[in-house]
């Protein structure tokens, strides 16, 4: 994460500021097409709604959590699900031969 210094604010990548972006725009479409208010999804998401107007925005500054929260209540955390998998059995392997931990030097 990059820093402006003359706000002391963190500069997301373009790429990350768009993907929330599509995010958020995909959490609205959903909510939508539920027939469901703003108020609606929070509650089933267990946030508030001020929460959800951030992530239907987009914002970096939601937590993940609270993301997959709104996810799971539109009942589309699967797709995300995809990305943690590790999907093949090569993926498995080289994943459990990595070390427990990676030390300075």
């Amino acid at each position: 994460i990059l820093c402006d210094m003359a706000n002391i604010k963190p500069i997301h990548p373009i790429d990350v500021r768009d993907t929330l972006r599509q995010l958020g725009e995909r959490v609205v479409i959903a909510r939508k097409a539920a027939g469901w208010r703003q108020v609606d999804l929070a509650d089933r998401a267990g946030v508030s709604r001020s929460t959800l107007v951030e992530i239907e925005k987009g914002s970096p500054h939601v937590s993940i959590g609270n993301y997959l929260a709104a996810l799971w209540a539109l009942n589309i955390l699967d797709d995300v699900d995809k990305i943690a998998a590790l999907e093949s059995d090569s993926h498995r392997l080289m994943a459990s031969q990595l070390p427990k931990r990676v030390r300075n030097g």
